[in-house]
């Protein structure tokens, strides 16, 4: 009798534990802004991981004249370290934006000067994973950039993916940190919200030629993915034609951020 009581005290308790452990398994889960990437810390690595804990942030209202909206972010003491951000609403489901940011064979279809994107053999790991990056300079001579980038997708919470990208390794580029934040806002309704900021040897570059052809590219390859989130029946040729359309009217726009671009508050918090 005392055998089948603990055995029935034992199966009652089962439940119990189990709940618990799922709760606590919960409870521990790591939030995406606290996982590291690896490779090289960067004066914006911290930096955006707070902006991501504190998520969400501020909505602006977005313009409705441009398809991308496009704010300067400056680096004390650094004139050439680029940063920006870039929000936008993307007409599609956000399982569709999702189709095309998990595309990685794609990228280079994606954004001006890539010759090509691929995931690093073995690297794939759960929801990290790296790619190699292998990319045109916009100076006649110059040998190609090469780099590794590190990245975390987190699709934990429902109606909310995020992209984390960071410097694994590279020849030129010094730093690279970045992110993109999509939140569904309605059946068809998506906002997508980036960060980026990196540094490189441009070597004789003038940072004039350095931040327009920066922004101009992240004009490019944003509004290339909300054209193939909203038309996905569309070749890769006929976005990137319609993006180079878009970008046309855009350049006073564009010559105006960086004129106006801010310095990022890197202080620590009192």
């Amino acid at each position: 009798m005392r055998t089948f009581c603990a055995a029935w005290d034992n199966f009652q308790m089962k439940p119990l534990l189990f709940l618990l452990l799922a709760v606590c398994s919960v409870g521990t889960s790591a939030h995406p802004g606290d996982e590291q990437l690896d490779g090289p810390q960067s004066v914006y690595t911290e930096w955006l991981a707070k902006v991501l804990k504190s998520w969400p942030v501020k909505r602006s209202v977005l313009d409705s004249a441009t398809p991308l909206e496009l704010t300067c972010i400056g680096t004390p003491n650094e004139e050439k370290y680029i940063g920006m951000l870039q929000h936008t609403t993307i007409s599609a489901h956000l399982s569709a934006v999702e189709k095309v940011l998990d595309d990685v064979a794609h990228y280079k279809d994606l954004f001006p000067g890539i010759v090509d994107v691929r995931v690093v053999p073995g690297s794939q790991d759960g929801k990290r994973f790296a790619t190699a990056w292998e990319q045109r300079v916009p100076v006649p001579f110059l040998p190609n950039v090469t780099y590794e980038l590190s990245h975390l997708v987190d699709k934990s919470s429902p109606g909310l993916v995020i992209y984390r990208y960071k410097l694994r390794r590279g020849d030129k580029m010094l730093a690279s940190d970045g992110m993109v934040v999509l939140e569904a806002l309605g059946p068809e309704t998506t906002r997508f919200t980036e960060y980026d900021f990196f540094n490189a040897q441009w070597g004789v570059l003038p940072a004039a030629v350095v931040w327009r052809e920066s922004l101009r590219g992240a004009f490019l390859s944003d509004v290339a993915i909300k054209l193939k989130a909203e038309n996905p029946g569309w070749s890769y040729e006929r976005v990137t034609s319609e993006a180079e359309r878009l970008i046309a009217p855009e350049s006073e726009r564009i010559t105006r951020c960086i004129k106006e671009r801010q310095n990022a508050d890197l202080r620590e918090p009192s």
